[in-house]
């Protein structure tokens, strides 16, 4: 079964925030507001965060 949530860590805060791996729209901290991805019309682009945890 394929991945489709993530834990991620803001590059920037720290905060932790869960989110879709596939994601089609950019995604920004709840906290400082920074990047955490970008969609590329697949698996989204991982640009301002990294992974804490893959979930199922």
């Amino acid at each position: 079964m394929a991945q489709n949530f993530l834990k991620v860590s803001c590059k920037d805060c720290g905060n932790e925030t869960t989110i879709y791996s596939r994601a089609t729209s950019v995604i920004s901290c709840a906290v400082c507001g920074a990047t955490l991805t970008s969609p590329s019309g697949g698996k989204a682009d991982l640009v301002g965060c990294t992974v804490v945890e893959a979930l199922e």
